[in-house]
């Protein structure tokens, strides 16, 4: 709706640039932005237009507004009469057979409404969650698994060809750490006396996993090992064993991808070793103190960054970097990373070596998924991932279900702190968001169960919408018409979070319509019409879960 009523101000504007009443030099760099108003006295939609081309005119805002108006097509098609308000805002209000032909189309295109007619010409590779493979996935993996696949999902109704992608970093320090880990507890485990290392990993899984070893072949092999090829293999199996488990837990969150990369791939194939050639090919690369440093002189960040250290061990930013230009290399024109809010300080590292690969640093976006507290009896519950005494993703899964634990994931800008009630979670109320979303399309599913039962006739075809004429089905065809551009608006913004607020809103207005009007009224032309109405909401209740990624139950 909102891109219609743009292309009618775009027309207005070059036609009165064809007369010479307006001088205007490039129309298409000026944002015209067309807003939903929130009271209907001041119509439907309205425009600063006039504000944003005043200044490229020569004339006073309202002047430019009045030439605005005078060339749009008042009482034709879709606008029932034009205003000018204030220093020069134009409002919009729109044909009541406008709103009669939202519904039909919802009911023509059903599934698919709100979906981009057509594909963008924009490839995006989508990584997310890609937590490090040294435990299983905790509450705070769940946010930003929650936030990427709504995102993918997003993106494709919005007509971007995108592809998602899970990046295991299975080399480096880390994963020497985890395999030592296990070695010492399957040495405790078989009865020799170890003292722990202190910055190693503690919880409860690693002890699981090393009792896992004892009796299997690798088990019977590690004893007559030389230390590092045991905490290698030790590393190696642990990394897989872990692995496996969080792709579980992803899938029974709703989470799946198109690839998995491991890092090891960057080493073994050489991709690592090309990526830092390239870097010094272009005078990014110093060589001091013994080690390989990235040069950070005239970029964002506040320092030099080690590629390489004086022992030869690459960094992890060093994979990052050949990751990356593998990542653009394969094609894609926009790269979204999705990562926890503590590598803030990371973004314009890897934003600079992008750059210093060539290629535009927009062509990289990174969302940061704030930290999520638990709260349980209003009491959060406090977490600490290195000594094992956190809540697991499969441990929320198991409480609250995979529907409400993404809903709520969902309810807060990602780059937000969330406290997640586990106990409203559960509830069956208005008082929890999910319920009340998922309960406005299992109502309306009972609405027509009811119809079936009396034997009415509930056929969607050719209905009398002009009997729709109640505040509160205006409200609501209305609603159902801003769903396309709150799609539109929450991928171009990657912001998934608003599609959430609109099925919350969408929710409160229909129970409040359902509370106060009788949907199988006796009057049949009435019945007919509301019949249809209520089946819209169902529609894109379901629309909008299924970007979510969560279910639209009938009954509950």
């Amino acid at each position: 709706m909102k891109e219609v009523l743009r292309s009618l101000v775009r027309s207005a504007v070059a036609d009165a640039a064809q007369r010479n009443v307006l001088a205007i030099a490039d129309l298409d760099s000026v944002r015209l932005e067309i807003s939903r108003t929130k009271d209907p006295r001041f119509g439907d939609y309205a425009t600063n237009a006039a504000l944003a081309l005043a200044g490229a005119t020569g004339k006073k805002p309202r002047e430019v507004a009045a030439i605005i108006v005078d060339n749009l097509p008042v009482g034709q098609g879709m606008l029932e009469r034009v205003e000018i308000a204030g220093p020069g805002f134009i409002n919009f209000f729109l044909a009541g057979t406008v709103w009669q032909d939202v519904l039909r189309q919802v009911h023509q295109e059903k599934e698919t409404y709100g979906h981009a007619r057509e594909s963008r010409a924009v490839r995006v590779l989508l990584e997310f969650v890609s937590a490090n493979p040294t435990g299983p996935l905790h509450v705070g993996h769940g946010r930003g698994a929650a936030v990427g696949d709504t995102l993918a999902r997003l993106l494709r109704a919005s007509g971007y060809a995108v592809d998602t992608e899970y990046y295991v970093n299975d080399a480096g320090n880390q994963m020497k750490i985890l395999g030592n880990s296990l070695l010492h507890r399957y040495r405790e485990v078989v009865g020799e006396q170890i003292t722990f290392p202190e910055n190693h990993y503690r919880g409860d899984y690693v002890v699981e996993m090393a009792s896992e070893l004892v009796g299997t072949p690798l088990g019977r092999r590690l004893a007559s090992m030389p230390e590092t090829e045991a905490v290698e293999a030790c590393a190696q199996y642990a990394c897989d064993r872990i692995l496996s488990g969080i792709e579980d837990d992803l899938a029974a969150f709703g989470v799946t991808y198109d690839a998995y990369f491991r890092e090891r791939r960057l080493h073994e194939s050489g991709a690592l070793v090309q990526a830092l050639e390239a870097l010094r090919d272009r005078g990014k690369v110093e060589d001091k103190e013994g080690a390989m440093w990235f040069a950070m002189e005239g970029e964002a960040d506040e320092k030099d960054r080690v590629l390489v250290r004086a022992t030869g061990e690459p960094t992890y930013f060093a994979a990052d970097v050949a990751y990356h230009q593998d990542k653009l290399r394969r094609g894609y024109d926009l790269l979204i990373d999705i990562w926890g809010a503590d590598h803030h300080g990371y973004v314009p590292r890897v934003r600079a070596a992008v750059s210093a690969l060539g290629y535009s640093p927009d062509v990289l976006r990174v969302l940061l998924v704030q930290f999520v507290t638990l709260v349980r009896e209003g009491m959060k519950i406090s977490m600490s991932t290195r000594s094992g005494e956190f809540v697991t993703l499969r441990e929320v899964l198991e409480e609250v279900g995979p529907d409400a634990a993404r809903f709520f994931f969902l309810t807060k800008r990602c780059d937000s702190h969330l406290d997640f009630d586990l106990d409203l979670a559960k509830r069956q109320s208005k008082d929890n968001p999910v319920y009340y979303v998922q309960y406005a399309h299992a109502r309306v599913s009972s609405i027509f169960r009811i119809a079936a039962e009396r034997g009415i006739d509930a056929t969607m075809t050719d209905p009398d919408l002009t009997v729709l004429s109640l505040p509160e089905e205006q409200k609501l065809v209305k609603h159902l018409a801003d769903y396309p551009d709150v799609i539109v608006e929450a991928a171009d913004a990657l912001e998934p979070h608003r599609v959430t607020f609109y099925l919350m809103d969408l929710a409160e207005l229909f129970h409040g319509y359902y509370h106060d009007n009788k949907v199988l009224t006796e009057d049949s032309s009435v019945k007919k019409a509301r019949l249809y109405l209520v089946e819209a909401v169902r529609q894109v209740v379901a629309n909008g879960l299924d970007i979510l990624g969560v279910t639209a139950p009938e009954r509950m």
